[in-house]
């Protein structure tokens, strides 16, 4: 480095090189092919290449001492060099031969350093330390070159940086080798030796090399011997009791908070004191108090914002009242209210946990229709005869009182009774109308799962064709589409949904299954899309259609709602076409987001329920084949999931297989399973 060894380094000649980081000294005794024989002061005799030599003395050792000799003579050197080293002073060197651009050799720095005659020593000496020096110089082809003070500086933030990275690697190494091997959970008094070190933990596990820390978190694990992958980050903070064993890591992940802040809180609850009467124009808003309404909903059921009545008119007309709770009295245009629900799009309904986009102050108190409540709503009432054609429709402003609050179940024990035994039957009759004009029905049965207080899971499947379900799907389409009608023929921009054509199935493949038949079909279904304008919806064989039936629950209908009662007061529209159009683009975005959480969260919980009872087999539908494997559908829950095909195997599609359950792991998502072996 301070100087090229010669070609043939002579026996006896004084070396030094760099091992494991340390510069040693040692004295050749042979040399083969560019290759030495070294003795070193440490008493160990090497084979090293010519290549890692950083200095070669010119005043060799007497090669015929004894190795005692030559080791003895070699830490005497050794020691002399060190002591030297002492007196270098870099930072003055480089004061003096600052913007310089020749650069220094060893001996030139040597010459600037030493008073007394330069020996190997003195230059040795200058070479160690100047190698050691991390700020004022650059080493380059043999020479020292000064940093400019520029450099210097940005060298002593670099140099900085990197000790406090590295006391930081080895605290953080500690703490983690700690929790690591500690058995059991909480946090035991082992706090994270500094703050962010925590957030930097649930970043990596729920964004993996996208976190901003992934580079000295891998670095961190693997100076503790630790798999730096997402799960070991989990089970850190599972073990401080900072997460709990069923985080929902997709929430997290999306940055959705179950929580509404204080001001949001407050403003709810102020809200919800409010006296009912007096909001709106009292005189606008009709009284149907009087009507028999009721609500039908889950059990779990808290925030309730549609009810339905019924009303024998003469000329054998029927009157059906469709009551939607006024989410919009509440909750006003560019209020904070209505930011904070934008932002959220929608409730999220999880096995575990219920996420409202109003605060509970709203969307369970002053709008949810409560029986024996009065409560304001927008009320959609159908006059329609027996046949199931709907002679006229009117959308007023009311004020109503639940009379009863329903259950699914209690419906269906109830249909033949009045008013649902009129009400299932004239929904037959609608939905036979919307089937003439084209609606394609592909119902799929309802797989809910609920997570009891003590971690106990139950899977419950509901078919969507009872009788109380025809009821609520079949009257809130009609309201719906009433809304979107009124809208359209009032040239009114709003959210509308349509759907494309739906194509006709091609593969004819025969299945007695006919959940088959159904997930074929529907993979040819067009996405159903927001717009603006109004246009045909092919699944539901509407010619136009909206949603305004769940205010409480979908920003969507809220808006809707707002165009709406807007367009009823011939007022000019709330939205503007371009301001619907920014609202679509971000009720997209994020509904996108609760789609995913809801389908990933359910079908953790689904795998969880699977370990709980222990499952070992499935059954599975073949949806589908190619060369390697099978694609599968677990009737029982509605899950999917792949196969690989094995040689003497031959599956066919829309056939029913039992397959072995190989690994479940629900936290990492995985559910694999294996054929039988039919040659047994």
């Amino acid at each position: 480095m301070s100087q090229h060894p010669p070609t043939e380094i002579p026996a006896g000649t004084i070396l030094e090189f760099f091992e494991s980081r340390e510069i040693l000294c040692g004295v050749s005794l042979a040399t083969k092919n560019s290759r030495l024989t070294l003795l070193t002061e440490q008493n160990r005799e090497i084979n090293l290449a010519q290549s890692r030599v950083i200095h070669a003395g010119s005043q060799p050792l007497n090669a015929k001492l004894s190795r005692d000799e030559l080791v003895q003579k070699l830490v005497t050197v050794a020691a002399l060099r060190r002591s030297l080293m002492q007196e270098v002073h870099i930072e003055e060197l480089w004061s003096l031969v600052e913007g310089e651009e020749e650069g220094l050799t060893a001996r030139d720095a040597a010459e600037f350093i030493f008073s007394d005659a330069i020996t190997d020593n003195h230059v040795a000496a200058a070479q160690r330390a100047l190698l050691q020096d991390r700020t004022f110089f650059q080493f380059k082809d043999g020479k020292f070159f000064p940093r400019s003070q520029e450099k210097v500086d940005q060298r002593r933030l670099e140099i900085q940086r990197e000790e406090e990275k590295e006391a930081r690697l080895e605290a953080g190494s500690q703490w983690l080798q700690a929790i690591w091997n500690r058995k059991g959970r909480g946090d035991a008094g082992i706090n994270a030796p500094w703050p962010s070190l925590i957030e930097d933990l649930k970043a990596f596990c729920l964004f993996n090399q996208d976190a901003p820390s992934y580079p000295f978190l891998k670095e961190l694990f693997k100076r503790t011997n630790v798999p730096p992958l997402p799960q070991s980050a989990f089970r850190i903070l599972l073990r401080m009791g900072i997460w709990h064993e069923n985080e929902n890591l997709y929430l997290l992940e999306q940055n959705i908070s179950p929580e509404f802040s204080k001001e949001i809180e407050d403003l709810a609850t102020d809200l919800s004191t409010a006296d009912i009467h007096s909001l709106g124009d009292r005189e606008q808003r009709r009284d149907l108090r009087s009507l028999h309404t009721f609500t039908i909903d889950g059990a779990q059921t808290r925030d309730y914002d549609d009810a339905l009545s019924l009303e024998i008119l003469e000329g054998g007309l029927f009157e059906i009242g469709i009551h939607i709770a006024d989410a919009a009295e509440f909750v006003v245009k560019g209020s904070p209210l209505d930011l904070d629900a934008q932002e959220r799009a929608s409730s999220i309904y999880l096995p575990d946990a219920r996420i409202s986009m109003l605060p509970p102050a709203l969307s369970e108190g002053i709008c949810s229709l409560k029986a024996g409540e009065d409560r304001l709503a927008l009320s959609f009432l159908l006059r329609i005869d027996a046949q199931g054609e709907i002679q006229s429709r009117e959308i007023v402003s009311s004020i109503i009182k639940i009379k009863e609050q329903l259950t699914y179940q209690e419906v269906n024990d109830r249909v033949r009774e009045e008013p649902f035994h009129t009400l299932h039957a004239l929904a037959s009759k609608l939905k036979e109308q919307r089937l003439a004009r084209g609606a394609v029905i592909l119902p799929l049965p309802e797989i809910q799962v609920f997570v009891g207080p003590m971690g106990m899971i139950q899977v419950v499947r509901y078919e969507k064709e009872s009788p109380s379900q025809l009821i609520v799907s079949e009257w809130m389409i009609a309201a719906n589409g009433t809304a979107a009608a009124h809208l359209a023929e009032n040239g009114v921009p709003s959210l509308y949904r349509l759907q494309g054509e739906c194509k006709p199935e091609t593969d004819f493949t025969q299945s007695e299954h006919e959940i088959y038949r159904i997930y074929r079909q529907r993979r040819l279904f067009a996405r159903a899309e927001l717009d603006a304008k109004p246009g045909a919806h092919c699944s539901l064989g509407m010619p136009q259609y909206t949603t305004a039936t769940s205010p409480i629950r979908r920003y969507s209908d809220l808006v809707v709602q707002r165009q709406l009662k807007h367009l009823m007061m011939d007022a000019p529209p709330l939205y503007s076409e371009d301001e619907l159009r920014q609202v679509m683009m971000k009720l997209g975005l994020m509904q996108s987001k609760i789609s995913l959480i809801q389908r990933k969260w359910t079908r953790y919980w689904i795998l969880k329920y699977m370990e709980q009872e222990d499952l070992q087999t499935l059954n599975a539908l073949v949806l589908d084949l190619n060369g390697r494997f099978a694609h599968l559908l677990i009737p029982e829950f509605l899950l999917e999931t792949n196969v690989p095909i094995l040689e003497n195997v031959r599956l066919q599609r829309g056939e029913m297989i039992r397959v072995k359950i190989e690994k479940l792991n629900p936290r990492e998502d995985i559910l694999r399973v294996q054929l039988p072996d039919f040659t047994k």
